[in-house]
């Protein structure tokens, strides 16, 4: 199936590097929302592409099919409210079948790579196995790793957060090891998170989307601005979500989704701790799999994959543009295919964390 789409992998890649370099062309245009004006800098990164052109004739139809239909009777939902205001939560659950290594595999695998241990290359490792030396709890015996090999025991068995640094200093960030690593934690711990902004850094996001997976269900949840100012209720939904005990999953979220909510919350002012353990699929898809796809953009990974092809979709780039021409025509057509978009990014990256550790295992 890849062999047999050269001539696609060239469109898509162009597509890719466009998207990449889409500052090139820039309107600055307001918009006036129950008196709040918000100035913004919108940036059509593709303007004479077919991408773009598709998006254009959706939203044209989007304008035409909705016209004077509420959000709500597409949509099911309900108002979440809080003391700052309030924001449509949108709430959804459906089967899915998410396997992940389980805690004792994972605390095997890391334990049986010695090249954790200060001073233990391959070349090291390779002579401490043959003399017995096989795990790190091995090395506890060992007149000169025992100490450090001491302490990483008593990190993996009290401070799981901790593991994940430990291993950062000796492999990187995409290291299928980093993967097993977050088999320590149970399914029902990770908080898949993606999030659609009005543009760059220091515009509103417009829809935060989270889900979790329990037996063989994944739930999500989307808190979602109707106006802007309801941005506060949705960061505060969210929040709602998130422990001391439940790790990150996201695509591309330490770069873009983490530090933009912190942002957000700084610019309210508001108290929240994301803090927590992060595993980042983007770069775990880029080492397995940037040699054989045209990118490791999401949607190219959900068809090449997974087979799955979305119709009516709207680019991530051209989120903030339907968002605004809601905000103009009060008109919920363009806000659909958005809110689409965010729950299956949601239930895709669940997807591509299994399909990851079925591969790494």
């Amino acid at each position: 199936m890849l062999e047999n789409n050269a001539e696609n992998k060239a469109i898509f890649s162009k597509i890719g590097e466009r998207w990449r370099k889409s500052i090139d062309r820039v309107k600055e245009y307001e918009i006036r929302e129950d008196e709040q004006t918000i100035d913004r800098e919108f940036i059509p990164s593709f303007l004479f592409s077919l991408e773009y052109q598709r998006a254009q004739e959706l939203k044209g139809r989007l304008l035409e099919k909705y016209k004077g239909v509420l959000l709500e009777e597409v949509i099911q939902g309900e108002r979440l409210k809080t003391e700052e205001g309030s924001c449509y939560h949108i709430e959804n659950q459906q089967k899915i079948n998410i396997n992940i290594i389980n805690p004792e595999k994972a605390k095997e695998k890391i334990l049986s790579n010695l090249k954790l241990i200060f001073g233990i290359g391959g070349a090291t490792e390779y002579f401490l196995k043959k003399e017995g030396y096989r795990t790190i709890e091995d090395l506890r015996q060992h007149p000169r790793f025992g100490l450090e090999g001491t302490r990483f025991l008593q990190t993996i068995n009290d401070n799981r957060s901790e593991v994940i640094n430990w291993i950062g200093r000796w492999f990187p960030k995409s290291h299928p090891l980093m993967l097993c690593a977050s088999g320590l934690w149970k399914k029902e711990d990770f908080i898949i998170l993606d999030i659609e902004t009005m543009g760059f850094f220091s515009r509103p996001i417009i829809l935060l989307g989270v889900a979790q997976v329990s037996a063989n269900y994944i739930s999500t949840h989307q808190y979602f601005l109707e106006n802007i100012k309801e941005e506060v209720a949705a960061l505060r939904g969210f929040l709602s979500h998130i422990n001391k005990d439940n790790v990150f999953l996201t695509f591309n979220g330490r770069t873009f989704d983490i530090p933009y909510i912190e942002e957000r919350l700084a610019y309210y002012r508001m108290k929240g701790e994301l803090g927590n353990p992060h595993f980042d699929i983007l770069h775990f898809s880029r080492r397995a799999w940037k040699k054989e796809l045209p990118n490791c953009r999401l949607t190219t990974l959900e068809k090449y994959l997974f087979g799955t092809e979305r119709e009516d979709d709207v680019p991530s780039a051209l989120v903030p543009e339907f968002y605004e021409t809601y905000l103009r025509s009060k008109n919920i057509g363009p806000l659909i295919p958005i809110i689409e978009h965010n729950q299956q990014d949601l239930i895709t990256l669940a997807n591509i964390f299994s399909r990851l550790h079925k591969e790494w295992q």
